[in-house]
């Protein structure tokens, strides 16, 4: 019964007003974009207005690729809460290269968050509990700045491979490599995740335009979630992956990197 209520508690947030806009998007951005002088990686997409490049299908993300001189960025909003489940349990994995051969081993990949065992039941179980807004328990706090603090508590580290400085291993999201990663849950249900990662890290091919070839890939849940030692107030058992989180969804593109205005 739980099973069936949670994944019947995150369907219902499968429709929102930015279904509208996604019927108008192109499933792969198609521009190059300078990013805006005011970007910060914060988990907030004001900078862009809340307003985005393409919607692709194959994984229900909002998103935007975008550049400056030090950085090449990523930005996605997740309106859909089986979707932002399947991110919580497994992280989102962004994959470059710059290089003519779009599978070249050479590539980096960075994924984030990163959650395991009770830190990532308690997120998930929060988070279904905010969304189904089952607030009735005494002294329980089910807010949306509740929900941050965990989180923000939880995902302190950024998984790195392909990067011979730092190697194949988790950093903490307060690194001095000057990899950054932020998320954070926005009114009225949606997740928006930010990226930076320094273009010294990319091999870059030489030429006038500096092409990428990318990767976005939502992860499949590795096994069940084990049972969490922290819990909250009507969460037992903390909640099962939903069927959308055990495949694993991505797809792939090309970005050119845009010009100083």
């Amino acid at each position: 019964m739980f099973c069936i209520s949670y994944l019947m508690g995150l369907l219902l947030l499968s429709k929102t007003s930015f279904e509208v806009n996604a019927q108008k998007l192109p499933n792969k951005q198609q521009a190059s974009i300078w990013a805006p002088a005011n970007i910060k990686i914060d988990g907030n997409a004001n900078e862009w207005d809340n307003k985005f490049q393409a919607y692709n299908h194959a994984t229900d993300i909002y998103y935007t690729i975008s550049n400056d001189k030090e950085n090449l960025y990523l930005t996605v909003m997740v309106d859909r809460g089986l979707i932002t489940d399947k991110i919580l349990r497994e992280g989102l994995s962004f994959s470059i290269n710059g290089t003519e051969v779009r599978k070249d081993a050479s590539k980096i990949t960075i994924t984030y968050p990163v959650l395991q065992g009770a830190d990532r039941n308690a997120v998930t179980g929060l988070f279904f509990v905010k969304m189904k807004k089952e607030s009735d328990a005494k002294n329980a706090d089910y807010s949306l700045e509740s929900l941050n603090k965990l989180f923000e508590s939880k995902a302190n580290s950024i998984s790195v491979k392909g990067i011979n400085s730092i190697g194949n291993e988790d950093i903490s999201v307060y690194n001095e490599q000057g990899i950054k990663a932020v998320a954070r849950f926005q009114k009225p249900s949606n997740y928006v995740y930010e990226l930076a990662v320094p273009l010294k890290y990319l091999k870059l091919t030489d030429g006038a335009e500096k092409t990428l070839n990318y990767l976005i890939k939502l992860n499949v849940t590795q096994g069940p979630t084990p049972v969490a030692t922290i819990r909250y107030p009507d969460l037992l058992p903390p909640p099962p992956p939903a069927r959308a989180s055990v495949a694993t969804t991505d797809f792939s593109g090309e970005y050119i990197l845009a010009k100083a205005p």
